[in-house]
């Protein structure tokens, strides 16, 4: 059974996640290690971590996943920008290590100001960086972004020549959100649409080196570079698309975390009632 799971808070306590995440229903969840909207991260106390790792080993909720905050960009050319965000990149490594969380997924970034192979360069020199600071206890899964102007990993073949570069797939593997992709020019709408895209990512990237899905709805049309969520099978992508993913026996042998809107149509257990709705 595909495990599935949503993105929970860590408000007041990152070791009270796992009673959000029991709450909503959840087989495995991600949250951020730090405030994400800032540089500076909040010590954790010895309790919290203390709880933490005591609530992974018992509540049945694993693996977890970790996400980059919203600030860095490790493809940045500006020296100033790329300083602090290989500093915060570190950090919440570092969080991960100490929480024993065992995936973090960092975004592509922009390379504005470069050029593509120099923003792949940096990008590739970032990833490595994490690498090392991990030690060995920390997969790194890059996700897609939904394409346009500067963006790095819109494109599956530039995810595709990062992963060959680093050629470790215990250290770096792969985050598919389905809005960005949809948005990136990647057809998700029906099953036949599904087997191409999956054809394009075991070409570029490999369906073993694919270890979680996002499953968020596009608000955006297909191509439209756009990222907006929206509810499972209210969006673009639609409720054929969703039951086609749910149901290819590649990505449901993986993790899913939604990350969709909590509105008066729904909240996050609406969502995963849904998505489970359409299992076979």
């Amino acid at each position: 059974m595909v495990k599935l799971g949503c993105h929970v808070s860590i408000s007041k306590s990152v070791d009270l996640s796992f009673d959000r995440a029991k709450e909503k229903g959840c087989d495995v969840f991600q949250v951020f290690v730090k405030n994400p909207r800032g540089w500076v991260a909040k010590n954790l106390s010895e309790e919290e971590i203390s709880k933490f790792k005591s609530n992974q080993s018992t509540r049945n909720l694993y693996p977890t996943f970790a996400h980059i905050s919203y600030l860095p960009n490790l493809a940045s050319q500006n020296p100033e920008m790329y300083k602090k965000s290989i500093d915060c990149f570190s950090i919440e490594i570092e969080r991960c290590k100490i929480l024993e969380i065992p995936y973090f997924v960092v975004h592509g970034g922009s390379y504005k100001g470069g050029t593509l192979e120099q923003g792949l360069t940096t990008y590739i020199q970032s990833i490595i960086k994490g690498i090392e600071a991990s030690e060995g206890k920390v997969t790194i899964l890059i996700e897609n972004s939904s394409g346009g102007k500067n963006s790095l990993t819109g494109s599956l073949k530039n995810i595709g020549k990062i992963i060959a570069e680093i050629n470790d797939s215990h250290a770096v593997q792969v985050c598919f959100d389905t809005c960005h992709g949809f948005g990136a020019g990647y057809d998700l709408r029906d099953s036949k649409a599904v087997q191409n895209t999956k054809e394009i990512i075991e070409e570029n990237i490999g369906l073993t080196n694919l270890a979680l899905i996002h499953a968020n709805d596009s608000l955006g049309e297909l191509n439209s570079f756009r990222d907006r969520h929206e509810h499972i099978g209210l969006g673009n992508i639609g409720e054929e698309g969703f039951r086609a993913l749910i149901n290819d026996k590649d990505f449901n042998q993986i993790s899913w975390i939604l990350e969709t809107p909590i509105d008066e149509r729904r909240n996050d257990i609406g969502n995963l009632t849904y998505l489970r709705s359409l299992i076979k």
